[in-house]
């Protein structure tokens, strides 16, 4: 397991994804923040499960991978906003929720080179 902060940011973001399913499960205020369907819970789950694995092994292949995952499902929802069919079945809560989870992955996920270069290593 990583214990570099970076990677712990990834595992929260992954477990904030897991987590949201529990909007799924309840109705009304102030748990129903953002409208997640069947498709994105799915989705949800799946790709913070990949954020979280990326995070405790320190892989960044993986953050990044789930940073996109998101960023595509943003921009899915993006483009079916308001029509009949709409796969991901969420409105814009949803977009803004996959997009903020998709950037904070990415900025993670490509910002390690940066840091670890200039950081030195703690015991």
């Amino acid at each position: 397991m990583s214990r570099e902060p970076l990677d712990r940011a990834a595992v929260g973001l992954g477990a904030a994804g897991v987590i949201a399913v529990i909007m799924v499960l309840t109705n009304g205020d102030p748990w129903q923040l953002v409208r997640v369907g069947p498709v994105a819970s799915i989705l949800t789950v799946v790709l913070g499960g990949v954020a979280i694995a990326g995070g405790r092994l320190g892989r960044p292949p993986l953050i990044l991978a789930a940073g996109a995952g998101y960023l595509g499902a943003a921009l899915l929802q993006l483009v079916q906003f308001g029509r009949s069919s709409n796969w991901v079945g969420g409105d814009g809560s949803t977009f803004s929720f996959f997009l903020g989870l998709g950037v904070g992955l990415i900025v993670v996920a490509t910002t390690r080179s940066s840091i670890t270069e200039h950081v030195p290593n703690q015991p």
